[in-house]
Protein backbone atom coordinates (compact mmCIF):
# COMPACT_ATOMS: atom_id res chain seq x y z
CA UNK A 1 0.00 0.00 0.00
CA UNK A 2 1.27 3.32 -0.32
CA UNK A 3 1.48 5.47 2.35
CA UNK A 4 -1.07 8.34 1.43
CA UNK A 5 -3.48 5.08 1.26
CA UNK A 6 -2.21 4.44 4.85
CA UNK A 7 -2.75 7.70 5.80
CA UNK A 8 -6.00 8.13 4.77
CA UNK A 9 -6.83 4.32 6.63
CA UNK A 10 -5.18 6.16 9.36
CA UNK A 11 -7.50 9.31 9.21
CA UNK A 12 -10.57 7.57 8.83
CA UNK A 13 -10.40 4.25 11.08
CA UNK A 14 -7.99 5.56 13.41
CA UNK A 15 -11.01 6.64 16.34
CA UNK A 16 -12.93 3.22 16.05
CA UNK A 17 -9.34 1.49 16.24
CA UNK A 18 -8.11 3.41 19.40
CA UNK A 19 -11.80 2.42 20.68
CA UNK A 20 -11.53 -0.93 20.34
CA UNK A 21 -7.88 -1.25 21.79
CA UNK A 22 -8.82 0.91 24.68
CA UNK A 23 -11.84 -1.68 25.22
CA UNK A 24 -9.83 -4.34 25.48
CA UNK A 25 -6.61 -3.08 27.20
CA UNK A 26 -7.88 -0.40 29.67
CA UNK A 27 -4.69 1.67 28.68
CA UNK A 28 -4.53 4.79 26.82
CA UNK A 29 -0.60 4.87 26.00
CA UNK A 30 -0.86 0.69 25.34
CA UNK A 31 -3.82 1.28 23.08
CA UNK A 32 -2.55 4.09 21.47
CA UNK A 33 0.73 1.80 20.24
CA UNK A 34 -1.16 -0.79 19.40
CA UNK A 35 -3.38 1.03 16.62
CA UNK A 36 0.04 2.58 15.35
CA UNK A 37 1.85 -0.48 15.28
CA UNK A 38 -1.17 -2.48 13.40
CA UNK A 39 -0.41 1.10 10.45
CA UNK A 40 3.33 0.47 10.92
CA UNK A 41 2.80 -2.94 9.87
CA UNK A 42 0.24 -2.14 6.80
CA UNK A 43 3.45 0.09 5.90
CA UNK A 44 5.64 -2.44 5.74
CA UNK A 45 3.48 -5.51 5.12
CA UNK A 46 3.04 -7.31 1.51
CA UNK A 47 0.13 -8.52 2.57
CA UNK A 48 -2.76 -6.08 1.99
CA UNK A 49 -5.73 -5.61 3.64
CA UNK A 50 -8.97 -5.93 1.75
CA UNK A 51 -9.75 -2.67 -0.04
CA UNK A 52 -12.83 -3.85 -2.19
CA UNK A 53 -15.54 -2.99 0.28
CA UNK A 54 -15.32 -0.36 3.04
CA UNK A 55 -17.38 -2.75 5.72
CA UNK A 56 -14.67 -5.91 4.87
CA UNK A 57 -11.45 -3.07 5.19
CA UNK A 58 -13.04 -1.75 8.55
CA UNK A 59 -13.83 -5.49 10.03
CA UNK A 60 -9.92 -6.63 8.66
CA UNK A 61 -8.47 -3.63 10.81
CA UNK A 62 -10.81 -4.09 13.68
CA UNK A 63 -9.99 -7.66 14.10
CA UNK A 64 -6.22 -6.77 13.40
CA UNK A 65 -7.17 -4.48 17.13
CA UNK A 66 -8.11 -7.23 18.06
CA UNK A 67 -5.51 -10.08 17.85
CA UNK A 68 -2.75 -7.32 18.91
CA UNK A 69 -4.43 -6.08 22.20
CA UNK A 70 -4.95 -10.05 23.22
CA UNK A 71 -1.48 -10.48 22.30
CA UNK A 72 -0.34 -7.83 24.67
CA UNK A 73 -2.71 -9.10 27.25
CA UNK A 74 -1.07 -12.59 26.93
CA UNK A 75 2.17 -10.82 27.26
CA UNK A 76 0.84 -8.58 30.46
CA UNK A 77 -0.08 -11.88 32.22
CA UNK A 78 3.23 -13.45 31.44
CA UNK A 79 4.27 -10.55 33.63
CA UNK A 80 2.13 -10.99 36.27
CA UNK A 81 3.04 -14.74 36.56
CA UNK A 82 6.76 -13.96 36.10
CA UNK A 83 6.26 -12.03 39.28
CA UNK A 84 4.24 -14.32 41.02
CA UNK A 85 6.33 -17.41 40.54
CA UNK A 86 7.32 -17.39 43.79
CA UNK A 87 4.14 -16.22 45.40
CA UNK A 88 2.92 -17.74 48.91
CA UNK A 89 0.13 -17.95 49.98
CA UNK A 90 -0.38 -15.34 52.71
CA UNK A 91 -2.33 -12.14 53.25
CA UNK A 92 -2.37 -9.62 50.33
CA UNK A 93 -0.96 -6.32 50.79
CA UNK A 94 2.55 -8.00 52.34
CA UNK A 95 4.51 -5.42 50.01
CA UNK A 96 7.63 -6.67 52.32
CA UNK A 97 6.94 -10.09 50.44
CA UNK A 98 6.22 -9.34 46.79
CA UNK A 99 9.60 -7.07 47.30
CA UNK A 100 11.39 -10.32 48.35
CA UNK A 101 10.02 -12.18 45.57
CA UNK A 102 11.10 -9.27 42.74
CA UNK A 103 14.41 -9.67 44.47
CA UNK A 104 14.71 -13.83 44.21
CA UNK A 105 13.37 -12.99 40.41
CA UNK A 106 16.34 -10.07 39.88
CA UNK A 107 18.50 -12.52 41.64
CA UNK A 108 17.94 -15.82 39.10
CA UNK A 109 17.78 -13.00 36.03
CA UNK A 110 21.62 -12.21 37.14
CA UNK A 111 22.85 -15.58 36.89
CA UNK A 112 20.68 -17.11 34.25
CA UNK A 113 20.92 -13.92 31.38
CA UNK A 114 23.38 -12.48 29.58
CA UNK A 115 24.27 -8.76 30.24
CA UNK A 116 21.69 -7.44 26.94
CA UNK A 117 19.01 -9.49 28.41
CA UNK A 118 19.51 -8.44 32.02
CA UNK A 119 19.27 -4.41 30.91
CA UNK A 120 16.29 -5.51 28.68
CA UNK A 121 14.53 -7.52 31.81
CA UNK A 122 15.15 -4.12 34.30
CA UNK A 123 13.63 -1.94 31.97
CA UNK A 124 10.62 -3.94 30.90
CA UNK A 125 9.97 -5.17 34.41
CA UNK A 126 11.43 -2.93 36.59
CA UNK A 127 11.13 0.41 34.81
CA UNK A 128 7.91 -0.22 33.03
CA UNK A 129 9.15 0.52 29.91
CA UNK A 130 7.31 0.20 26.73
CA UNK A 131 8.62 -2.26 24.21
CA UNK A 132 8.82 0.89 21.92
CA UNK A 133 10.91 3.22 24.84
CA UNK A 134 13.02 -0.10 24.99
CA UNK A 135 13.83 -0.07 21.38
CA UNK A 136 14.72 3.42 20.82
CA UNK A 137 16.77 3.19 23.83
CA UNK A 138 18.34 0.63 22.44
CA UNK A 139 18.48 1.33 18.59
CA UNK A 140 16.44 -2.12 17.75
CA UNK A 141 12.95 -3.30 16.73
CA UNK A 142 9.94 -3.48 19.06
CA UNK A 143 10.10 -6.69 17.37
CA UNK A 144 13.69 -7.60 18.34
CA UNK A 145 12.44 -6.70 22.29
CA UNK A 146 9.74 -8.70 22.17
CA UNK A 147 11.79 -11.73 21.18
CA UNK A 148 14.60 -10.72 24.12
CA UNK A 149 11.67 -10.76 26.52
CA UNK A 150 10.03 -14.14 25.49
CA UNK A 151 13.41 -15.59 25.39
CA UNK A 152 14.51 -13.94 28.93
CA UNK A 153 10.95 -14.99 30.16
CA UNK A 154 11.26 -18.73 29.19
CA UNK A 155 15.08 -18.81 30.68
CA UNK A 156 13.63 -17.70 33.90
CA UNK A 157 10.14 -19.94 33.91
CA UNK A 158 12.27 -22.77 33.19
CA UNK A 159 14.90 -22.16 35.71
CA UNK A 160 12.54 -21.68 38.36
CA UNK A 161 10.72 -24.77 37.52
CA UNK A 162 13.97 -26.70 38.26
CA UNK A 163 13.94 -25.57 41.57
Amino acid sequence: MKKTEIEHLFRRYYVDMYRRARALLYDEQESEDVVSDIFENLLHADILPPADDERQLKGYLLAAVRNESLKRIRLKSNRERLLGLYAQEKEEGDAGDKEDQLQQLLSIARQQLSEQELHIFHMRFIDDMSYEAIGTELGISRVAVWKHLSHLVKVIKDKTCDL
